[in-house]
């Protein structure tokens, strides 16, 4: 019998909060992101690349399935919850496009 992860919005947030306490400074996404473009990467083999026309980022690795090695500037808050969780510039402009109920800050979690 295979069994699959469906972990809930609630436990995803729980998850990152507990991150963002274990690695102060670091983003907490387990994903990597284009740190000046976001979620605009594309993997061919082993290397990443930014598909933003202007950039000309890219990796000699999967960065799409790697957490994210950037440094946190940025924290997400969730409306109605405490805290916040550390993410990077690209994962803070991806959110800024994608977040409902909540908001991201400039700066780390208190």
């Amino acid at each position: 019998m295979t069994t699959t992860n469906t972990a809930t919005t609630g436990e995803l947030y729980a998850q990152a909060l507990q991150d963002t306490a274990d690695r102060p400074g670091q983003c907490v996404v387990p994903w990597g992101v284009c740190p000046e473009h976001g979620a605009t990467l594309k993997a061919s083999g082993n290397r990443t690349s930014c598909m933003d026309v202007a950039c000309f980022n890219s990796w000699e690795y999967d960065r799409l399935d790697a957490p994210c090695p950037e440094p946190a500037t940025h924290t997400v808050q969730v409306d109605g919850a405490s805290g916040g969780y550390a993410v990077c510039d690209g994962h803070a402009l991806t959110a800024r496009a994608h977040i409902t109920n909540g908001q991201v800050v400039p700066g780390l979690p208190a």
